[in-house]
């Protein structure tokens, strides 16, 4: 390929190319502007929140002077000297790092009338005592400034936090990429590896790999390089839209759900007819399956309890219902040729309803049969 390197390793690295995320960005400037001094920014796994951190680090925001990066593992004393570093050297004397509760009054005096911006990612595995002494640097620090990043429980967490449930001002939640954007960030990523985009990719094989990602930036580098890798393999330099197809295609949701073993299933053309238009599956689903399908064509993904809440339903009927959309009911698989199993996939757990829990969101497969039907 003439690359130096894998153009799809997964990196938080300053150096990588990312796609800047422009809406979400104004909107901090915005808060920042309007003095909202605590905001929450939410996206489930693989969405970039670490990215967007990155992004926020080597372009600050309008108004910040300093910035300073956190991730999931810091403490107190750690926070407090990373805050410390910083700052010019002249700036940290006398700032006395023991005193935990008078450290936001010293580092108000010291700062001054600039702004520090303070990002925690990963937020909502931080401790509560740590969120408990932010608030304390939040109230005796008028120019701090501070991010949280993390999962959708992260809300349920400040809010839990009696002393914080005030003081947030701003939540923001990232927006999928459109697939514009997936393209751009293939190219771009391509060419840092001293290549030349869209190589090996042809214009069609590109889109059908951006289409195959759900959206989700880390997955669309995952799916990246299973198929140049595949490719090398056979020694194929073109990667057109039956290759990508053929490489991840419909195996690829079933690999995701490790529960899924109904092996037969992943070789089936779901859904063509004869003149080559695609079957409408939604009729061999029962009123309820159809509705979690619709819901989960208007959210990125959702639980058992939120289905069941939105649907006025019993937790164990929708789990029942969630499990035969997976395509783990064989017999229900061979009753219903036409409905492209899985029909929905797990995507790991997050917290939801105050607890954590399974999500779903729909296949890749069922996606496009939806749009083309």
């Amino acid at each position: 390929m003439g690359w130096n390197r894998s153009p799809f390793i997964k990196s938080t690295s300053y150096d990588i190319p990312i796609i800047a995320r422009v809406e979400e960005y104004s909107e901090v400037c915005e808060a920042i502007g309007g003095w909202d001094r605590i905001m929450a920014i939410t996206a489930p796994i693989g969405h970039g929140k670490t990215t967007f951190m990155n992004q926020l680090i080597m372009q600050k925001p309008d108004g910040i002077e300093y910035i300073v990066g956190f991730n999931a593992y810091e403490n107190i004393e750690g926070v407090m000297k990373r805050i410390m570093d910083a700052l010019p050297i002249y700036k940290r004397i006398f700032i006395d790092k023991s005193d935990k509760t008078g450290f936001g009054e010293s580092l108000q005096k010291k700062i001054g009338s600039s702004r520090i911006l303070l990002i925690f990612d990963e937020a909502q595995d931080y401790e509560y005592e740590l969120f408990r002494w932010l608030r304390i640097l939040n109230d005796r620090a008028n120019n701090v400034f501070m991010i949280f990043l993390g999962l959708s429980g992260l809300e349920d967490k400040i809010v839990s936090e009696a002393s914080f449930r005030d003081r947030k001002s701003k939540s923001i939640r990232l927006r999928p990429f459109p697939f514009e954007d997936l393209e751009e960030l293939i190219n771009k990523r391509i060419e840092w590896a001293g290549g030349k985009p869209p190589r090996p990719f042809t214009k069609k094989g590109l889109s059908r790999l951006c289409e195959s990602c759900n959206h989700v930036p880390r997955r669309l580098l995952e799916n990246a390089q299973k198929t140049v890798l595949e490719a090398c393999k056979e020694g194929i330099y073109d990667i057109d839209e039956e290759f990508v197809e053929r490489v991840l295609g419909y195996s690829e949701d079933i690999a995701t759900d490790q529960q899924a073993d109904d092996k037969d299933i992943v070789s089936r053309d779901y859904g063509m007819l004869s003149d080559g238009t695609y079957y409408d599956f939604m009729g061999d689903l029962s009123p309820t399956q159809q509705d979690i399908v619709c819901h989960l064509r208007t959210h990125e993904s959702l639980s058992v309890s939120e289905l069941s809440q939105m649907l006025k339903k019993d937790i164990r009927s929708i789990g029942s219902l969630i499990r035969k959309l997976r395509g783990l009911n064989k017999n229900e698989v061979k009753r219903k040729p036409n409905v492209p199993y899985p029909v929905i996939i797990r995507n790991g757990k997050e917290t939801r309803c105050g607890r954590l829990q399974y999500v779903y969101s729909l296949s890749d497969n069922a996606r496009r049969m939806l749009a083309k039907a």
